[in-house]
């Protein structure tokens, strides 16, 4: 009897010890998907690359809660002698953002020894994403040295996430802004607004708007870009409003740009971003009122409701010249069929006059 109860004793104590191995192990072993982490790692180094980029993919996915201990495996990836690995190891990290902070000294090396210009890329913009709006500090400001280093990469989709990692830190990465000059001109000469050095040009209006009245001194290049190829690309536009109405050349440019642009419903992105950035400057804006007062009545009807939506928001904003266009607010505000451009109209109305419009429809 004493020698049974002895068995059971020992066997329930190897049972506790076997659930204290079990809840260890997967505390630092955790499960992801059916799978422990671990399966995860090795799958992302395989030589299969549709089991790596499903591994990448269900890292990148993974439970908040987990990503900080996923970081410390993914790290040793990104030393590994294969280039795929470490593109897959990036990819990961810049999907976590700053949780993966621990990971910026080893991505570093990547950026600037590798030669693959795809994982010179993929380490640029997971850069980007770990230091999102990050303050300055001596860590950002490393990482800003090295992405201005990328600037004059051979490979424009190396320059291009270089570009955007700078923009994406935002203002504490201002040390960029002398040399942003190049990129925001880079292949001009070559139409195609698709073009990779069209995307380049891109990034970096891109992150001109991000820096804000940092980048004043821009502002006549941006003007130039923007009667260069502003239609095809309105975050021109949107750059210049970030920027504010440093002189007196911006509004009447802007105006001009939406005139050269063709009939009323041309070019409606570039056109909304344009009204967009000129209500942003108010009052200075004023200039613009004529010209929307043309547009008004030429669209009545036609397929631009989006530019006549942008043209009866920004009103209220340019001030007392908005008045001018009452007779043109008045058309939308009781004749359109469209409820969503009249109510923009009944409520441009109220807006200058304080009063609601006479006879419109409820």
């Amino acid at each position: 009897m004493q020698l049974m109860r002895i068995k059971e004793t020992t066997n329930c104590c190897i049972l506790a010890l076997v659930l204290i191995c079990q809840l260890v192990y997967a505390d630092d072993d955790p499960i992801i998907n059916d799978k422990p982490l671990s399966a995860w790692i090795t799958q992302l180094r395989s030589d299969n690359r549709g089991l790596q980029l499903r591994a990448a993919r269900t890292l990148a996915e993974a439970p908040a809660e987990l990503r900080p201990r996923i970081v410390e495996q993914l790290i040793p990836v990104l030393k590994s002698e294969r280039e795929n690995d470490k593109f897959a190891a990036a990819q990961v990290l810049g999907e976590y953002g700053p949780v993966a902070i621990s990971a910026v000294s080893d991505l570093l090396p990547m950026l600037e020894g590798t030669q693959y210009e795809r994982n010179r890329a993929a380490a640029a913009k997971a850069l980007g994403q770990i230091l999102k709006d990050a303050k300055p500090s001596e860590t950002v400001e490393k990482v800003v040295q090295c992405l201005i280093k990328r600037f004059s990469d051979p490979y424009p989709d190396v320059q291009r996430e270089a570009v955007y990692a700078c923009g994406m830190i935002g203002p504490a990465a201002k040390s960029c802004l002398p040399h942003l000059g190049r990129p925001l001109e880079y292949g001009i000469h070559y139409s195609s607004a698709d073009a990779p050095w069209a995307l380049v040009r891109q990034a970096t209006a891109w992150t001109l708007s991000r820096m804000g009245p940092l980048a004043a001194s821009y502002m006549d290049r941006l003007i130039a870009r923007l009667h260069y190829e502003g239609r095809n690309m309105p975050v021109i536009v949107e750059a210049m409003g970030a920027i504010g109405p440093v002189n007196e050349n911006v509004v009447p440019n802007i105006i001009d740009a939406i005139e050269a642009a063709g009939r009323p419903g041309d070019y409606g992105e570039f056109k909304v971003k344009a009204f967009e950035t000129l209500a942003k400057f108010g009052e200075k804006s004023a200039p613009a009122v004529p010209v929307i007062r043309r547009m008004l009545r030429n669209t009545v009807g036609d397929n631009s409701r989006v530019v006549q939506l942008a043209m009866l928001k920004a009103l209220p904003a340019l001030g007392p010249a908005a008045k001018e266009a009452i007779p043109e607010i008045l058309i939308y505000a009781g004749k359109t069929e469209d409820p969503e451009l009249r109510n923009a109209a009944i409520t441009a109305y109220k807006a200058i006059t304080g009063q609601d419009p006479p006879d419109s429809k409820k």
